[in-house]
């Protein structure tokens, strides 16, 4: 697989997978007191998908710099694995 074919679907995954989570975090029915929680993690996951996904799907479809458009592509994932990782230890040792 060639990697602008790599990133275009890695990043449409990844904006797909951020639509899911934003729509989980806002609709769900979660106590009114960490309601705030659950709108500051979409924004986390709104900034995230803008920083990593967006750009990559950008390079891959002008085909300019194809294993930067992969590597921004398989960022979104990662980082969203160390912020919720970092997270849970902030919450779990407080």
């Amino acid at each position: 697989m060639r990697a602008r074919t790599a990133a275009i679907i890695v990043g449409g995954l990844d904006c797909l997978a951020a639509a899911v989570l934003v729509a989980v975090y806002l609709k769900s029915g979660s106590d009114p007191a960490t309601k705030g929680f659950d709108i500051a993690a979409a924004g986390v996951t709104i900034i995230l998908v803008a920083v990593t996904a967006l750009p990559a799907l950008v390079l891959s479809f002008l085909q300019r710099a194809p294993h930067t458009a992969v590597a921004l592509a398989l960022g979104f994932p990662v980082s969203f694995v160390l912020v919720f990782v970092a997270a849970v230890t902030v919450f779990a040792f407080n």
